[in-house]
């Protein structure tokens, strides 16, 4: 089949796991038999030197939304990106449309696929799915009942108008719309469960948990907790995050007799939240205790899984499906998580990894206590715990389902 994708911040300009996940589906597809190209959006240019070569096509023309310096030029990257989109369908003739990460792409985008006769899925990685539906975006509410309190804008309006449609050649008009043929792929019962909540239309959806390589994210058997006992909390550097709730627990460890390293593996993010890690880490006098490690490739993030006895996933997000829990699994790991982010979905509380309150660094203290004093239950539950990762997640299982789902929708 002829798949057409679309979806921003394409690996490898990733920001996150979402990105990671479509292009491990896609890299599947394409070994299948499917003709995949992807149409993505211009990464920066201190990131033009990372690109690597591709098994299939990938267009990198789209615009970032959130860049537009003004409501103009907002409305010329939608004028560009439908055009190019327009272009891309005319000469690959997909089958069906395949979304991913769309929250920084033009909001012309959907109601744009609202006017093909194109099968289009929606892979709902987070709360993109949402946005996109209650948030229309600047150019439909001025061509909706928007009033100035400049009488000149007024008066310009119909004029503005008349000049986007005729330039946007039917790609862009006055009327928001929504795709009717759409199948929404959900990676969590939560992002089903939010969406629902907002009213988007989730009839007839799938809820499809994400699945993993677990080849490349190989087992090492753990025989008992090490000493000095090392913690990761792999992620991007962000509030809701959680990572200071790491640092925290290690300083109740060492305080407890327990020693014990921290590593914290993940990008800088923009809301100021790295500084205060810092500030915390320097607080507690925890610099020699704690390795401060960038974004890191899959193989270095596995190489820390194995060598590392517990994988604290502190996250407070309540939307997405981490894959993170999953990973740390299938490497051995022991994984302690607040729930967030899915986690709850695929830990199942002392069976195949524990789920805590959070701020409850006493309760942990206490679980980890017991690990060390029985290592009978590491040996078991770690073991346990990869024969459902190979069982449940496994991701030739997983691309099976998104498969069907493409299948289904095509021929529907």
């Amino acid at each position: 089949m002829n798949i057409l994708v679309i979806t921003a911040h394409y690996p490898p300009f990733h920001a996150g796991g979402y990105e990671l996940r479509v292009k491990n589906i896609l890299d599947e597809l394409s070994t299948r038999g499917h003709n995949i190209h992807v149409l993505t959006d211009i990464p920066d240019q201190w990131h033009l030197t990372q690109s690597q070569p591709s098994n299939y096509r990938i267009t990198r023309e789209l615009h970032n939304r959130l860049k537009a310096r003004s409501f103009p030029e907002e409305v010329l990257f939608d004028l560009l990106d439908t055009k190019v989109l327009e272009d891309q369908i005319n000469r690959f003739n997909p089958d069906v449309l395949y979304l991913g990460h769309t929250y920084v792409l033009s909001k012309a985008l959907m109601p744009y696929l609202a006017s093909k006769n194109i099968p289009v899925i929606y892979d709902e990685g987070g709360a993109g799915l949402i946005e996109a539906w209650t948030e229309h975006g600047r150019w439909f509410r001025f061509a909706g009942d928007y009033r100035s309190r400049f009488a000149v804008l007024n008066w310009i309006k119909p004029l503005a108008i008349k000049v986007v449609c005729k330039l946007g050649r039917g790609r862009i008009n006055t009327q928001w719309a929504w795709p009717e043929n759409l199948h929404i792929i959900f990676n969590s019962e939560l992002n089903h469960s939010n969406a629902l909540g907002k009213g988007v239309p989730v009839e007839g959806t799938s809820v499809i948990h994400s699945g993993i390589d677990t080849g490349k994210f190989s087992f090492r058997p753990r025989a008992q907790l090490n000493s000095p006992l090392k913690i990761i909390v792999p992620g991007r550097i962000e509030r809701r995050k959680g990572q200071i709730d790491a640092v925290r627990l290690l300083n109740h460890l060492l305080e407890a007799g327990i020693d014990a390293r921290l590593v914290l593996a993940g990008a800088k993010w923009v809301d100021g939240y790295y500084d205060e890690v810092i500030e915390e880490i320097q607080k507690l006098h925890l610099d020699e205790q704690i390795t401060m490690l960038p974004m890191l490739s899959i193989e270095a993030l596995i190489q820390q899984y194995l060598e590392a006895d517990i994988c604290f996933f502190p996250s407070y997000f309540r939307t997405g499906f981490s894959r993170v829990p999953l990973e740390a699994i299938s490497c051995g790991c022991i994984v302690i998580s607040y729930g967030n982010e899915g986690s709850d979905e695929v830990i199942r509380d002392h069976k195949n990894g524990f789920i805590v309150n959070p701020w409850d660094e006493s309760a942990v203290v206490d679980l980890i206590k017991i690990l060390m004093a029985n290592p009978e239950i590491t040996q078991e539950l770690t073991s346990a715990a990869r024969h459902e990762i190979e069982e449940d997640y496994d991701i030739e299982k997983y691309v099976d389902k998104i498969e069907r789902v493409i299948l289904k929708t095509h021929y529907r």
